[in-house]
């Protein structure tokens, strides 16, 4: 008995996390988050890149279907737990159930970005125990894409008791964002029209407020919408036309493929993608876009663009806008180290390609 009291006095008392999120909030956790509950299912990705099992983790998610159905595939043979994560709350705040989210005793809530909206929800579910990160926000305005893609792994990571291995992906990401960023700082921005979720009919596009608008600014182009108000818009068959744009950049996934859309991401082939690419410029006006007629017209998964990952997609904005300025750049060369040296689940699949007139 008298051994036992001492080995048990011995015992180092965990410490508490005391984190400061993006919303410039305290958020202090007892201990590691081992029941996380989150309204973005991609951050999935962001605790593979530090967690070998990232899907132990989960206690709840909102809508698992922004996970493309061919990395939710390979995630599924290596965790099949992955089908028993229940849904719950909403991506967003006014849709989301406080009760339903307690109701699967989470340890930590987890949202990818801040607004208003998301303060009473914050609020609920701190009054019952469970803290609330903010992963992206206020705090990070201005940053630009390297240091805020860099704070949220790291922030992420821990939380989860991951610090090490957040730091790691944290330094990696801010190098390959400056090695553009530092080449395009005082270049000619490239006008572009960023077709998102490209389907049978041109054109929905980013707008001011959007992040993907700022990412193609730092990679050194322009989106022909970035004055549109609010988050995104729709532009005019006359005014692309008349814009006509140097570079033609579509996004979409494989939930556009009963749409006729443009099908790339998980599990995809390349030519399956080319051909996606392909039907929809037959289908209306953008082929008569100079860029898709002389071949700088390409397309990205949009899950990868608004995920973790997404400096994949920034190399390939800047190897498409300056070419000749990023000859060194090589989307695939830096897929394949994430693979190796993060990711618990390598992705494979096709998540960008370019137009073959």
């Amino acid at each position: 008995m008298l051994l036992l009291l001492a080995t048990l006095e011995a015992a180092p008392a965990q410490a508490q996390i005391v984190l400061s999120d993006a919303a410039g909030r305290t958020v202090t956790l007892a201990k590691p988050a081992r029941r996380i509950v989150t309204n973005e299912s991609l951050i999935l990705l962001s605790l593979a890149l530090v967690d070998a099992d990232p899907v132990a983790r989960f206690a709840g998610w909102a809508a698992p279907r922004r996970i493309d159905r061919g990395m939710y595939e390979a995630y599924r043979r290596r965790f099949p737990a992955i089908d028993r994560v229940p849904t719950v709350g909403s991506v967003l705040p006014a849709k989301t159930s406080v009760e339903a989210v307690l109701s699967v005793k989470p340890d930590l809530f987890v949202v990818s970005i801040w607004e208003t909206g998301w303060a009473e929800v914050a609020t609920t579910l701190e009054a019952a125990g469970v803290p609330v990160l903010f992963l992206d926000g206020p705090v990070n305005d201005g940053k630009g894409p390297g240091e805020t893609t860099a704070f949220s792994v790291e922030l992420l990571a821990e939380a989860v008791g991951q610090a090490e291995e957040g730091k790691s992906f944290g330094d990696f990401v801010r190098a390959r964002y400056k090695r553009i960023t530092d080449r395009t700082a005082g270049l000619e921005p490239v006008s572009v029209l960023l077709d998102a979720h490209a389907g049978a009919t041109c054109c929905t596009t980013p707008g001011k407020g959007n992040r993907i608008t700022e990412y193609l600014r730092f990679a050194g182009g322009r989106n022909i919408g970035a004055d549109l108000p609010g988050y995104d818009g729709l532009l005019s068959s006359e005014y692309v036309l008349d814009a006509d744009p140097t570079v033609y950049i579509a996004t979409g996934g494989p939930h556009l493929a009963a749409q006729g859309g443009l099908v790339l991401g998980g599990g995809v082939s390349v030519a399956a993608a080319q051909t996606s690419l392909a039907a929809i410029f037959a289908s209306d006006m953008r082929n008569a876009l100079t860029a898709v007629r002389e071949g700088r017209a390409h397309a990205v998964s949009h899950q990868l663009s608004i995920s973790v990952l997404n400096i994949l997609i920034f190399e390939c904005f800047a190897k498409w806008m300056h070419p000749a300025i990023f000859v060194d750049v090589d989307p695939a060369q830096t897929l394949a180290e994430i693979n190796k040296r993060f990711l618990a689940v390598p992705l494979e699949g096709t998540f960008w390609v370019d137009f073959q007139p």
